[in-house]
């Protein structure tokens, strides 16, 4: 048997330990940071890093001041790297996926909300994967239509109380989460609804919360052990506040689930495939665990992230009139007097496939995506990306590019069709970038695709989205503004309109 010597070996540990940071040592003489505003001793650019406001647009102006597609901030220990190009995301999370692919700590949403096991904030690893699994397997790309009838139903919902409704983004997170509810939980119609209250409250508290910059704990952790009582500490009790809402939201619904499964009375869906396929030779509450982040994570991104779109899309209807005229154009020829879209009609619409992607582009659901983590030192563009980096890829910045979609300001489906009216595939998606980079990537963007595309064919196909008329009967001004708060999630601020009928009121039925 081969005998080690123990001073050989402590001799090889403590080379490799100096190799190690000697070759850290020569990356840093020899490739720069990126360029960035410049640090201050000790709290670096602490100050410097936007926390109010249209955050997005703040690294943008950073990275034309400093005319680099990459720039570079640090926050106490923390490295951040902004990524501002489609170019440099795709060579980096993308291509070199195997070093982005994991998520920072978070403090604040990560651990005192108690968010951190589930896949969208939890590192890479064989948790994140088994969550990942589950999902696909649930709800495989490839059988989307098995949910069409589904997506189909809760539209037609939601045509029938839009004519009259009083808070429009409160009817949107209502389709959204029935249909969510169905196809994470399978519970349906108005069973769904009770949970609807919980699931808003806690999917706006995670928006506010995963906001790089919205919490100083995150810039120092020392601070999570500070009393909920100290002067400064309310982040304690929101933070505890908050994770009382995830527990709920991830308990409730996924305990109807169980019960009827065991009873054999449920519907299918992600959470009762799930538990079906459970080993039963394996340990049946660590399977559990991993099917309630799984389910909790598709029935909030998907719920929030279409509300969001749907409501940038009525509102750039109502912003831009000669759109919705050129659409229902396009839907009168195609559609029958009386008939409503189906997705049998989709290759036949491509002015609505149109309108669906320079909304996803226009106002994109997350502005700046979900900050990955680089896992290795790495190198870019002559520069160093040291290990542990924050990297933040600013997808507003990457769909507002002016090379790209020239006057991207502009609200302009036709960007997308060809001299014969079809989808051109020479002008960039922005599908992707809308739904996140390299192994990250929304699995259940097909879903969430599919609810948008239904969704507006079928708006502009029984309304016509009018403004409000005020007490002398003139048309009120056509106005809209998005919140401006620090927020992962852009969405318009509550706004007025009227959906004026094309069709007659029992199209829908």
């Amino acid at each position: 048997m081969l005998q080690v010597n123990p001073i050989n070996a402590l001799s090889l540990l403590f080379f490799a330990f100096v190799f190690t940071i000697w070759a850290r040592w020569r990356n840093s003489r020899q490739y720069s940071l990126p360029p960035g505003p410049r640090k201050l001793p000790i709290v670096g650019n602490l100050f410097d890093i936007p926390s109010k406001g249209y955050i997005w647009l703040e690294y943008a102006e950073m990275c034309k001041k400093y005319n680099s597609d990459i720039i570079h901030l640090s926050a106490l220990r923390n490295s951040i790297i902004v990524l501002n190009s489609a170019q440099a995301v795709s060579d980096l999370l993308e291509k070199r996926s195997s070093l982005y692919s994991s998520r920072p700590p978070t403090v604040m949403l990560g651990e005192l909300m108690g968010w951190g096991t589930t896949s969208v904030f939890r590192p890479y690893d064989d948790v994140w994967k088994a969550q990942r699994k589950i999902f696909i397997r649930a709800i495989p790309p490839t059988d989307a239509k098995r949910f069409h009838s589904k997506q189909i139903a809760a539209t037609h919902d939601l045509l029938r109380v839009l004519a009259h409704s009083d808070d429009i983004m409160k009817d949107l997170h209502t389709w959204a989460a029935v249909f969510i509810m169905d196809v994470t939980y399978g519970i349906q119609g108005e069973e769904a609804k009770p949970f609807l209250k919980t699931a808003i409250e806690t999917l706006d508290s995670m928006a506010i919360a995963g906001t790089p910059g919205a919490f100083l704990v995150d810039q120092i952790p020392i601070l999570k052990y500070v009393p909920e009582w100290f002067p400064g500490a309310d982040f304690k009790r929101k933070a505890r506040e908050w994770n009382i809402l995830r527990i709920k939201m991830t308990e409730d619904a996924y305990r109807v689930t169980k019960e009827r499964t065991a009873a054999g009375t449920a519907t299918s869906s992600l959470a009762s495939v799930a538990l079906k396929q459970m080993d039963l030779t394996k340990d049946i509450a660590q399977q559990e665990e991993l099917i309630k982040a799984a389910s909790v994570t598709a029935y909030g991104g998907g719920s929030d992230t279409t509300v969001a779109a749907l409501g940038a899309f009525i509102l750039a209807m109502l912003m831009n009139p000669h759109v919705q005229t050129e659409a229902q154009r396009e839907l009168d020829k195609v559609l029958a007097p009386g008939d409503l879209p189906t997705f049998n009609d989709e290759p036949d619409l491509p002015y609505i496939s149109a309108i669906v992607r320079e909304v996803l582009r226009y106002q994109p659901v997350t502005p700046l995506a979900f900050p990955h983590l680089v896992t290795e030192d790495d190198i870019y563009s002559g520069y160093l990306i040291p290990k542990g980096s924050i990297i933040m890829p600013n997808v507003w910045s990457i769909l507002h590019n002016e090379e790209d979609y020239p006057d991207s300001d502009r609200f302009n489906p036709s960007r997308y069709l060809d001299a014969n009216g079809n989808i051109d595939p020479n002008v960039k998606d922005p599908i992707g970038p809308a739904f996140g980079f390299g192994r990250r990537s929304c699995a259940g963007k097909h879903i969430a695709l599919a609810s948008l595309w239904i969704g507006v064919a079928s708006i502009l196909t029984c309304y016509r989205i009018e403004p409000e008329i005020d007490e002398h009967g003139n048309l009120m001004e056509r106005k809209g503004e998005w919140y401006p708060g620090p927020t992962l999630f852009n969405h318009p601020l509550p706004f007025k309109c009227r959906f004026i009928p094309r069709c007659s009121e029992d199209a829908a039925e």
